[in-house]
């Protein structure tokens, strides 16, 4: 269970912390109910950018979803404490990976949710809650053998809700035309629909359109990826995106040919998104701006 703690015996268990708040203790694993299940998304959380690009899904009872939502609403978190088993189930996917694989491994209970913004952890290298979905699938069997079969990812958080049964994708997205900045931003709309995450390539093509006859082109484009009016993306220099390698060895009919151009593998969620085109050189160019949905396999 999660017990609340006063601020002098907090400082004593985590080393350098000066504010109250709770402290995690695992609790025995919950069964689900036999109500209808919600599925969730799992990620890194924004304070370990540097971990594995990685993704896994649990499955909750409705009871459990409420819990998730509330946290949501009010600003926080989500994570999860649980128990794992060996084996592959259909909705636990590492949507980030090309071809959205299933794990070898999945969470088959949730015992307890908490907010991550304000609950304390053991500071311990302990592989129940620093484990990545990737160390757990090299052997599930031995993995659980050696550390047990609670599974409390601290680094990951619950991200949203998804539907792996509601299937659908995105057409691919091509829109050319003249690109400054300010005004003469190019943008382009794209949705995303169905109830899973989906891997999109984004680009913004101008230099290499000058070889295919195309008459001031856009010497620097600028990709910048909005989700409503929040920027969610940006990047000028393809080769300095995250996920560049992927690019490269998965898609290399979609990396650009220039290194000014602008290239992003981004995982969104369904909806509906805008990309902004923005020549840096302060001049009006011509710029293509192209979206690709690769899970469904059109380049």
């Amino acid at each position: 269970m999660i017990q609340n703690i006063i601020v002098g015996f907090l400082r004593t268990l985590v080393a350098g912390t000066l504010s109250a708040g709770i402290l995690y203790s695992p609790a025995p694993a919950a069964a689900q109910s036999d109500g209808s299940v919600r599925y969730y998304w799992v990620t890194p959380g924004p304070l370990y950018p540097n971990i594995p690009k990685q993704s896994f899904v649990i499955a909750v009872d409705p009871g459990t979803a409420a819990q998730i939502e509330a946290i949501r609403a009010q600003g926080g978190r989500p994570g999860f404490s649980g128990q794992i088993a060996e084996g592959s189930v259909d909705y636990n996917k590492n949507y980030y990976a090309p071809g959205q694989p299933r794990w070898n491994w999945h969470v088959t209970s949730v015992a307890e949710v908490f907010d991550l913004n304000s609950t304390f952890f053991p500071q311990c290298e302990c592989p129940y809650l620093i484990a990545h979905p990737s160390d757990i699938a090299v052997n599930p069997a031995e993995w659980i053998r050696q550390n047990g079969s609670q599974y409390t990812p601290v680094r990951y958080e619950i991200t949203a809700q998804i539907d792996p049964e509601k299937k659908d994708r995105i057409a691919n997205v091509s829109n050319r035309g003249l690109a400054g900045n300010g005004e003469r931003t190019l943008i382009t709309g794209l949705i995303i629909s169905g109830g899973e995450p989906r891997n999109v390539i984004v680009r913004a093509l101008g230099p290499s359109l000058g070889p295919l006859g195309v008459q001031q082109p856009a010497g620097n484009p600028k990709l910048e990826v909005y989700n409503s009016s929040k920027k969610i993306a940006t990047n000028a220099d393809w080769r300095m995106d995250a996920r560049a390698d992927t690019i490269r060895a998965s898609y290399p009919s979609l990396a650009p040919g220039n290194e000014k151009e602008a290239a992003m593998l981004l995982t969104l969620l369904p909806g509906a998104y805008t990309m902004h085109g923005i020549n840096e050189d302060g001049t009006e160019g011509v710029m293509l701006l192209e979206a690709y949905d690769v899970d469904a396999g059109s380049q």
